[in-house]
């Protein structure tokens, strides 16, 4: 395909501008028979001049051939990204765990299903072999109804494999609140979620006790639903081996959350910046605007705890991952 590009590229260019001697030098590499042209060129005397109109409907095919392959890739990668996701490792170090921990994190995946009931994402998630697996929210879509069966049929499946437990996210806050869905959080804990609501969960792994803290809303909701008051409340606590703080949008940490004791910190909500740009980066999300500083990867906030921003597993809106492959978070803990 490149090469027939490249092929397709030169014989326009070549043929749009047949005077240039350095299109015709990169032609002449092409075999014997542009050698045998450049010959015929010179002993036929000067060359008559190509109709300005040709030049200019050449030069239009060009830039529509160039067009239509780039359209292409962005297609290809587009397609490639509704249909596949990675698993991105990551790994941390805890003072007091006595044993390694694996945790597997899911985020954002609205509704989309990776298989037949999402077997495809249970079977890599049961091949990880999880200790806990954590979710960030957003499984739901506002605006497409309140038929989420698909995604509770992935959590019971899921707590067959491992203790789950999750946050809400903005569309699943907009379905309970706006669409007046009160039975949502029910639904959720009957498939087997443990659903964080400013609210802490234990496990004992390993002989290690893990906190999980999960904290609900957006960072403006910070001091007035809850989220403030559960924080504080939880603080003084140290009978436990490592703790979790989950929140659905990441800019709640640097401008809350890290202002309390935890060694691991989870969001998502962000998508990767739905478009990352080669060696700059995530393009844009809603908190941050342009060039966002969190929208995926490893992050080091200020009480030393290291903040993972999964780019999540789906999408909510029509605007197209490009260069922006979905994640299935695996943290490595020990």
């Amino acid at each position: 395909m490149e090469r027939w590009a490249a092929a397709l590229c030169c014989a326009l260019l070549y043929a749009t501008f047949p005077g240039r001697k350095d299109v015709a030098f990169i032609k002449a590499k092409h075999g014997k028979g542009a050698a045998q042209n450049s010959r015929h060129t010179h002993s036929g005397g000067a060359q008559r001049a190509t109709p300005l109109w040709k030049q200019v409907l050449l030069t239009l095919l060009v830039l529509v051939a160039l067009l239509a392959l780039l359209g292409g890739a962005l297609w290809q990668n587009i397609c490639y990204n509704r249909t596949h996701y990675t698993a991105e490792f990551y790994q941390i170090h805890s003072r007091k765990l006595t044993q390694s921990c694996r945790v597997v994190f899911l985020t954002d995946l609205h509704l989309r299903e990776y298989g037949a009931d999402n077997c495809e994402l249970v079977q890599d998630v049961r091949s990880l072999a999880p200790d806990l697996i954590l979710l960030g929210g957003d499984f739901v879509t506002y605006g497409e109804g309140t038929d989420y069966d698909n995604m509770l049929s992935l959590f019971r499946q899921l707590s067959e494999i491992a203790p789950v437990c999750g946050v809400l996210g903005n569309h699943e806050d907009e379905l309970y609140f706006l669409d007046n869905d009160r039975e949502l959080v029910e639904k959720f804990t009957a498939a087997g979620v443990t659903v964080l609501r400013n609210q802490e969960a234990r496990y004992t792994i390993h002989d290690n006790v893990i906190s999980i803290l999960g904290v609900e809303g957006s960072p403006a909701d910070f001091s007035n639903y809850g989220a403030s008051t559960f924080m504080d409340s939880v603080e003084p606590q140290t009978d436990y081996d490592l703790r979790i703080c989950l929140a659905h949008v990441p800019t709640y940490f640097p401008e809350h959350l890290e202002n309390y004791s935890f060694e691991l910190g989870l969001a998502g909500h962000t998508h990767g910046g739905i478009v990352r740009l080669p060696k700059i980066g995530p393009l844009y999300t809603a908190e941050e605007g342009f060039l966002p500083d969190y929208a995926g990867g490893s992050y080091t906030l200020a009480n030393n705890a290291t903040l993972i921003v999964s780019r999540g597993l789906g999408d909510s809106s029509r605007a197209p991952r490009i260069s922006n492959v979905p994640e299935l978070s695996v943290i490595d803990i020990d």
